[in-house]
């Protein structure tokens, strides 16, 4: 589906002119194309068919290809949707060269829509070509990655918390769930590490020199993305042997009370059954104050136990 469609001339859009026919260059935004509104644009743009493919496959990593006539860029799009929660992941894939961009937007992670309206707002930027529609778009999504390690982290907090809190442990199926979710969040945001040093570089076709310093400050925000992720990682991977650790230590500690209150049983248990096998020649059966010194006996033992196992920390 057709988002917008524009041509700018010096950085100010003008509507329903064919790039070739001005100074300027055109800026289309298409939402979830299938393969055959696609083509339309190839015919126009002259794309390459295995970009075309890959702008609807919706299975590609994060990359940059050159092609003759245009550059290919793919980059993921993350909305974070609660602790706990799948990681929504859509597709940006932008096409452009000199003269033109069309970006290919699957899912509803990151509206181009206000990006344009932004930038329209700023015509000095847009003056500066192509480019700077390509490093806008990678600078909102890399700041949007900002935001989602930062929902994250306050996750793995909360679950540090509760890993530690002696009143309320932390399932372990929680600490998975927050680990996919960075799992799913290290295969959107690394990968894009690679072409950001391409673009950074300032030698990359179709995209112009000048603002190598600005991709290499997005570059900069992207590997400090990367560098939580593998440090929330390691929090997680720590914090889920210390639970399992926990857990453990609480149910030795659980087996060490039911141990004490068996051993504690055991004395009283075994003197009953010795009196009860009711054979007639049991001396201690005719004595008159035998029942009460069995009993007292039993109830002494059982104390003298009870002690012990509380001053051995088993009670």
């Amino acid at each position: 589906m057709l988002v917008d469609e524009a041509v700018y001339v010096d950085g100010v859009r003008i509507n329903g002119h064919d790039p070739a026919e001005t100074n300027g260059y055109s800026w289309v935004g298409v939402h979830d194309p299938t393969i055959r509104e696609l083509i339309s644009y190839q015919d126009h743009f002259h794309f390459n068919d295995l970009a075309l493919e890959d702008a609807v496959s919706r299975q590609q990593r994060p990359k940059l290809d050159i092609f003759d006539g245009h550059s290919f860029l793919v980059l993921k799009t993350v909305a974070y949707n609660g602790r706990g929660r799948p990681l929504t992941i859509g597709d940006v894939c932008i096409f452009f060269s000199g003269i033109s961009v069309v970006t290919v937007r699957h899912g509803e992670a990151m509206p181009l829509t206000n990006i344009r309206r932004d930038l329209e707002n700023y015509p000095s930027k847009l003056r500066r070509g192509p480019t700077a529609i390509v490093h806008e778009l990678i600078d909102r999504l890399v700041d949007q990655y900002v935001e989602v390690v930062q929902k994250i982290t306050e996750d793995v907090a909360i679950i540090e918390d509760l890993v530690f809190d002696d009143e309320t442990s932390a399932p372990s199926h929680e600490i998975y769930q927050v680990k996919r979710e960075l799992i799913e969040f290290r295969r959107a945001v690394q990968p894009l590490c690679e072409p950001m040093a391409l673009l950074a570089s300032g030698t990359t076709q179709f995209v112009d020199p000048s603002f190598k310093y600005e991709f290499s400050d997005v570059r900069d925000h992207l590997l400090k993305v990367v560098d939580e992720v593998d440090a929330l990682e390691r929090i997680l991977d720590a914090a889920l042997q210390a639970n399992l650790a926990l857990i453990s230590v609480q149910q030795n500690e659980d087996m060490r009370r039911i141990s004490a209150w068996v051993g504690i049983a055991a004395v009283p248990t075994m003197l009953a059954g010795i009196y009860g096998m009711n054979f007639d020649n049991m001396p201690e059966l005719k004595s008159r104050f035998g029942y009460f010194i069995i009993l007292g006996f039993m109830g002494g033992i059982s104390l003298w136990l009870y002690r012990l196992f509380r001053k051995n920390d088993w009670l």
